[in-house]
């Protein structure tokens, strides 16, 4: 009925817009802090469930125990080492929930703490899409 690419758009806006509903909630409504904590908690738990039962298994059957090792244990490590070169450079309160004083200086580096973590989410993300692209699968 409609063609694919029309199809695959409305799709994506429709995931997307949780993005923009979620925001405009948190944006204009006081949400109380137990629910953010609930949302919070349940979306970290579909992520390692996800983590636990789609990837890690697909990872295991293309690369084998040692690959997926080495990468998750690699990933772990780089995501823990910039976490505490953040810390240190004074974005150590971005993660409270709370309204809190921040100095500008806490400010700076949360924008830099979003930015590090775009980037650790970004590159193996890309890769992956790249090497789907490049297998014929999309």
């Amino acid at each position: 009925m409609f063609p694919t690419w029309i199809l695959a758009g409305l799709w994506g806006f429709l995931a997307g817009s949780a993005l923009l509903i979620g925001g405009f909630a948190g944006y204009f409504f006081k949400i109380p802090q137990r629910v953010v904590a609930a949302v919070m908690a349940f979306g970290s738990g579909v992520l390692l469930s996800t983590i636990s039962f789609e990837l890690m298994d697909e990872a295991y059957k293309l690369g084998g125990f040692y690959d997926v090792t080495v990468g998750f244990f690699g990933g772990a490590v780089l995501f823990t080492i910039i976490n505490v070169y953040l810390s240190r450079k004074g974005a150590k309160h971005r993660k409270h929930s709370v309204k809190t004083v921040r100095s500008k200086e806490s400010v700076e580096e949360s924008g830099l703490a979003i930015a590090a973590g775009s980037i650790i989410d970004g590159i193996p993300e890309s890769i992956a899409i790249g090497l789907t692209m490049i297998e014929g699968e999309l």
